[in-house]
């Protein structure tokens, strides 16, 4: 049997260029000033996501060359609901700056006979010619 050596990657310099093409997420949203937007809040969300990514290079690294990411070597306790965030309360509610007009809606009118001593006729319109469904 033939030995086939494969190349291994060096998780080190890998880590490096992708950490250097994944800052430029961190200016993706620009601060325009809206005043329902938490931009601190999508920073640290943009953060923590880059700090999963160097998480992930860490566990690819077979060598143990990277470091472990600051943010997850602390113990943050259990898992339990966290406060309900005022900016998505915000953004569910329906749009209040604008309010339009009921429209005006008058009752129908019917007509006050009904005709009910008549036959009612129903009846279809139909070419012959062009339907084969009706032919024997």
């Amino acid at each position: 049997m033939k030995l086939v050596l494969t190349p291994e990657v060096d998780m080190l310099t890998v880590s490096k260029s992708s950490i250097n093409q994944r800052k430029l997420i961190l200016n993706f949203a620009p601060r325009i000033g809206l005043t329902m937007v938490n931009y601190t809040k999508l920073e640290n969300i943009d953060f923590f996501y880059l700090e999963c990514q160097n998480f992930r290079d860490y566990n690819r690294d077979p060598y143990d060359k990277l470091s472990k990411p600051e943010v997850f070597k602390k113990h943050y306790g259990k898992c339990e609901r966290k406060q309900i965030d005022r900016n998505s309360i915000l953004l569910s509610l329906p749009v209040t700056s604008v309010q339009e007009k009921q429209p005006v809606v008058y009752p129908i009118k019917y007509g006050g006979d009904l005709h009910l001593e008549e036959k009612i006729r129903l009846g279809g319109q139909y070419d012959p010619k062009s339907c084969i469904k009706y032919k024997r």
